[in-house]
């Protein structure tokens, strides 16, 4: 049994399913939800791609079941529902399930990196004054949650390749909205 132990939600749910071939879902409450709708949007968006299975033991899990039908039909999914999430009666049913998944060699079940713990405010704001080989983009990125600690010639790369009005307008925005922020707790003397 390991016990998922973190200073906060998303470390805790980092933790759950660090090293996981797949997420096996039980009746549960509102944290439960929680874990299950965070990983199922990550898988829907290509974040992950572990299969997951909700053991739907007297019917819990159906209203999820038609929310995901409905967003489908509503065509607001990327993927088909049942690429986001299976449904199985058992327990015992949902691991024969995630057995016969992952020994499909047409199921690619590579969990990308991209669940991770963001690095602390004041490392980022370092990098970002540090000079790094990143570009002005990269390092304004790094600061709202991109990791800088090293170099990466392909998102060097994919920050090259946004056209530079992009960048220039996506800066200029929040440049204003600090201003505009700034200026108003200056003449209020408070927040607003």
């Amino acid at each position: 049994l390991l016990v998922a132990k973190g200073n906060d939600l998303q470390e805790r749910k980092r933790l759950l399913v660090e090293g996981a071939d797949a997420i096996v879902v039980l009746p549960g409450g509102p944290g439960t939800w929680d874990e299950l709708w965070e990983m199922a949007c990550a898988r829907h968006i290509g974040f992950h791609s572990m299969p997951i299975v909700c053991v739907n033991v007297d019917d819990y899990y159906e209203p999820f079941r038609e929310i995901l039908q409905r967003a489908h039909k509503d065509e607001l999914l990327y993927k088909h529902p049942s690429y986001i999430l299976h449904f199985e009666e058992t327990s015992e049913a949902a691991v024969d399930w995630i057995e016969k998944y992952l020994a499909d060699p047409n199921n690619s079940t590579k969990q990308q990196k991209v669940i991770k713990r963001r690095s602390s405010i004041l490392k980022r704001l370092q990098s970002n004054v540090s000079g790094s080989t990143l570009s002005i983009w990269g390092r304004m990125t790094s600061f709202f949650g991109g990791d800088v600690d090293e170099y990466d010639s392909a998102s060097e790369k994919r920050l090259n390749d946004v056209p530079v009005w992009h960048n220039f307008a996506v800066f200029s925005a929040g440049l204003s909205l600090g201003l505009l922020a700034a200026s108003r707790i200056s003449s209020n003397g408070a927040r607003v």
